[in-house]
């Protein structure tokens, strides 16, 4: 697969000759690991445990299966998998292939799989059988029929089922002529797209974005330059390894690091700090709502981290005070600003100091360019608000739909997106929304990030998000969905009441207050407030985004 835009050939001279793009493909690092560090553990899977040697014998072997059934490089391999230390194996064993790897979230059924199978061509889904009371078997079987390019079907479980290869039946079938074969197979192209990766859905339609060998590992190379990363560190994930996060910290990072990785599945703040405490994990990154159960699990336990170096903290608002507790009690926390078209856009590190670290959503990670222009295009001034661009070695190579390309990229390669954001004097960013999170009430422009940010101290409140939502009179008005402590009532002048009283204009209260038990979320923790407007409109036929979250109680003027 050739990616559907690349960066301008001034950019790519540059990148090359700076050393940004490196010109190795991904197979290149687990070789290599496995070569340096072969018996040191790779991966951390509940009691299992991965050498950097078995997990690389084990890709190569599931490489020469997938090659002798007539996979080859730029074809698409999807995989709807868990936090496993399979899904390790398959990453690195379509990258030997030159295959492109398709990670698909375990959340997502039939509507959504159905578009990102068909829209990417998927030849072999790998799969759980039945995991979380789900069949994933009998769902790709019901959808077979809309999938005419799917050749093969693989679930991880050791089970047989008709129609349905093993992984375990695959790794045991190949032999040692076929593993010399893909052993001598030329390196990918670093160009080349090796990951395809769907947006995770805080817009109702996910975009295809394409990395390359190239963009991925530079990525990954500015985390440990950032972050003085060795392979002394241990990196915790419980982020999903079918998301942009995951792809990088369990799949990729550990194994130019030599570093190892420690997998959580199923979140459970209280078993993640007991995993964080015994692994002794020193780096992780992951959205709000980790942080929080997190810090409440410390908090509750009275127990220490002394092992943590930095939690990166991204993917979600994240309230202030939450961050001042948090770095307290369990360590260094950065925040990170990012997507996955672009994933590690600015951030900040130790030697930035506490404010910006903290109170700011970083710095420009060089050699990555971000602007922040208004409607017409123009650069503002400091302190100002407008939309984010940004352009660097990271930043995706366009999207597998190329039409959406015009409307995502200016002509000079930045990436529009949608977000709303101002520097500091002191080059801080500060994102305070997405453009679709203003309220224009009666011709007025609201922005929610001060509302949601200052209604997330209310002590009632643990977590908030606020949207736009009709008004006959006013046409917008301001729609709070707040998740309280023990499903606590909290009233419209409550709410008023206390951001007037934090000095929070009246103008900008919400005028409906919609009590609910969750928010409605993406896998990494992003909460899905497309959800939330559509179901400001009709709330007789919620999304089915809404479908888990139940509203308690209802107030508006």
């Amino acid at each position: 697969m050739r990616p559907t835009r690349l960066p301008d050939g001034r950019s790519v001279s540059e990148f090359r000759a700076a050393g940004h793009w490196q010109d190795r493909s991904l197979d290149y690092y687990v070789e290599r690991a496995a070569r340096l560090r072969g018996d040191d553990i790779a991966v951390v899977d509940g009691a299992r445990r991965l050498t950097f040697s078995e997990v690389h014998r084990d890709a190569m072997r599931l490489a020469a299966a997938l090659d002798a059934r007539g996979v080859r490089s730029g074809d698409v391999v999807s995989f709807q998998l868990p936090n496993c230390a399979e899904a390790v194996i398959v990453y690195h064993a379509l990258h030997r292939i030159g295959a492109v790897a398709n990670p698909i979230v375990p959340i997502y059924r039939g509507r959504e799989v159905t578009f990102i199978a068909r829209q990417a061509r998927s030849r072999v889904v790998i799969i759980p059988g039945v995991h979380r009371g789900f069949d994933y078997v009998e769902m790709y079987r019901a959808l077979a029929p809309e999938l005419p390019d799917l050749d093969l079907l693989i679930t991880i479980d050791s089970t047989p089922r008709e129609g349905v290869e093993t992984l375990a039946s695959l790794l045991d079938s190949v032999t040692d002529d076929q593993v010399d074969r893909v052993r001598d197979l030329p390196s990918p192209d670093p160009d080349d797209v090796c990951l395809l990766l769907y947006t995770s859905g805080t817009t109702a339609d996910p975009k295809g974005a394409l990395h390359s060998h190239n963009t991925l590992i530079f990525e990954n190379q500015s985390m440990i330059d950032t972050f003085a990363l060795t392979e002394s560190d241990v990196i915790f994930n419980p982020s999903p390894v079918t998301h942009i996060t995951g792809v990088n910290c369990a799949l990729t990072l550990p194994f130019l690091l030599g570093a190892t990785v420690v997998l959580q599945d199923v979140w459970d703040s209280q078993k993640a700090l007991r995993q964080i405490r015994n692994e002794r994990a020193s780096f992780m990154i992951f959205a709000t709502p980790f942080l929080r159960g997190l810090l409440d699990a410390a908090r509750d336990s009275g127990l220490e981290t002394p092992s943590i170096r930095y939690i990166i903290c991204g993917g979600a608002d994240i309230p202030d005070a939450l961050v001042t507790e948090a770095d307290e009690r369990l360590g260094t926390i950065t925040r990170m600003y990012g997507a996955t078209e672009g994933p590690s856009v600015t951030s900040a590190n130790l030697a930035d100091g506490p404010e910006l670290r903290k109170y700011s959503d970083g710095r420009v990670l060089a050699p990555t360019e971000v602007v922040i222009v208004d409607e017409a295009g123009r650069t503002v001034e400091t302190g100002q608000v407008g939309e984010v661009l940004w352009r660097g070695p990271d930043t995706c190579l366009g999207y597998l739909d190329a039409a959406l390309n015009d409307d995502a990229f200016t002509e000079s390669g930045f990436f529009r997106t949608g977000d709303l954001a101002r520097f500091d004097e002191r080059g801080g960013i500060h994102i305070v929304g997405r453009i679709k999170d203003i309220i224009n009430r009666s011709g007025e422009k609201i922005s929610t990030y001060d509302v949601e940010n200052q209604l997330s101290e209310h002590p009632l409140v643990v977590e908030v998000a606020v949207v736009a939502g009709p008004d006959r009179v006013t046409g917008e008005r301001g729609c709070a969905f707040v998740v309280t402590r023990d499903r606590a009532d909290l009233s419209l002048e409550e709410v008023r009441q206390f951001l007037v009283g934090r000095g929070v204009a009246v103008q900008k209260v919400p005028e409906s207050v919609f009590v609910v038990d969750a928010l409605p979320k993406t896998a990494s923790g992003k909460i899905q407030k497309f959800a939330l407007r559509d179901f400001t409109r009709d709330r007789s036929t919620a999304p089915e985004q809404m479908a888990a979250t139940s509203v308690v109680a209802v107030h508006e003027r």
